[in-house]
């Protein structure tokens, strides 16, 4: 592929320009945008209404990547998917589909590692390596559409809360939603996509600058700062009281919900002030909290609190402190494809 522009890392601007450059017509721009976007063919030859010439010029001069699945395991509980994929420079990054009565709902990642380095997940432990490009991004969709399409199905929920925190590839990720929602494209609304973020305040920022109709979803894990600190340690650098501050201007403005993410941990975020001092803070907010008792990581000392006190936990803030919450039963624990439990593997540098 030496040589060859990656066509899947275009978008449709650049893609345009690319293409009057060689000759094409601006009606071509569209014909090749919806065969890769819609269609998603996997060979520029399948582009049946370009004709030869023109084929052989995009084949020339460009390539269409694709992800090469290593490993593919499914829960024997719930029915979830995990996807380990190869990229083309050898890194891997995981994908999980998860399954609901109805619906479909994919968790994709944005970068391969992370530098967030929260302290109960996986993802982080070996460190951040690069961010996704645009075609990684949608190849982890495309490619798991494809298998769904064979079944009847589609993607009809997609989130971004894979391996890496998707505000610090922003670019790549609102770009990969733009083509994503597209009518030309898989049609997803943008309203059934949800990004997920530590609480990077200029990444909000920006989602409200672009007035860019998804749904938020904060990991918060805590309201002190100096527990928050030790789980998310970006904390010290967008602390609780600015993160509260710029969600209640995003939520003035968007009036849109926003989901808070609260792993429950043995010791750590489960205490009685813990739970007062929760309910005070989403109270400010038209919410919706998440409970998530955690998962079990290697290399980490964190403990899932016992049965019991997950669900007091729970029935106190529906009952008692009127929260709207949920408590998530993981998916795909049993294939290490549950929160926080992503990881890089079979890395060959």
């Amino acid at each position: 592929m030496q040589n060859k522009i990656n066509i899947l890392n275009l978008t449709y601007n650049d893609l345009e320009k690319n293409l009057l450059e060689l000759g094409f017509k601006k009606f071509n721009v569209k014909q090749i945008h919806t065969w890769l976007h819609s269609k998603i063919i996997r060979k520029i030859d399948e582009m049946t209404n370009i004709s030869l010439t023109n084929r052989e010029l995009l084949n020339e001069k460009f390539y269409i990547p694709y992800l090469e699945l290593l490993e593919h395991k499914v829960s024997k509980i719930d029915g979830t998917e995990k996807f380990l994929w190869q990229l083309e420079d050898k890194h891997t990054i995981e994908s999980v589909l998860l399954r609901h009565k109805g619906r479909n709902t994919l968790c994709i990642s944005s970068q391969v590692g992370c530098a967030i380095k929260c302290s109960f997940c996986a993802t982080g432990k070996d460190g951040f390596v690069r961010n996704l490009n645009l075609s990684e991004i949608l190849n982890q969709v495309y490619t798991i559409h494809r298998r769904l399409v064979k079944q009847n199905e589609s993607v009809n929920n997609l989130v971004y809360m894979g391996m890496g925190e998707p505000m610090l590839n922003l670019d790549n990720v609102i770009n990969s939603i733009h083509i994503l929602s597209e009518e030309d494209g898989l049609n997803i609304s943008k309203r059934r996509i949800t990004i997920s973020t530590s609480g990077i305040i200029p990444g909000i920022e920006r989602i409200m600058s672009e007035k860019l109709p998804v749904e938020l979803a904060i990991s918060l894990h805590s309201v002190f700062d100096d527990v928050r600190s030790q789980l998310i340690p970006i904390n010290k650098k967008y602390p609780i009281e600015d993160l509260y501050n710029t969600l209640k201007q995003y939520q003035k403005l968007s009036k849109r919900r926003i989901s808070f993410e609260y792993i429950l941990i043995k010791d750590v975020n489960t205490g009685p002030l813990d739970i007062e001092k929760l309910a005070d803070f989403v109270h400010e907010f038209d919410h919706v909290l998440n409970l998530i008792p955690y998962n079990k990581v290697d290399g980490s000392d964190y403990e899932r609190p016992n049965d019991k006190k997950i669900e007091k936990f729970h029935e106190y803030l529906k009952e008692f402190r009127k929260v709207n919450v949920t408590l998530r039963r993981e998916k795909g624990s049993d294939i290490d494809g549950a929160c926080g439990q992503l990881r890089q593997k079979n890395r060959k540098d």
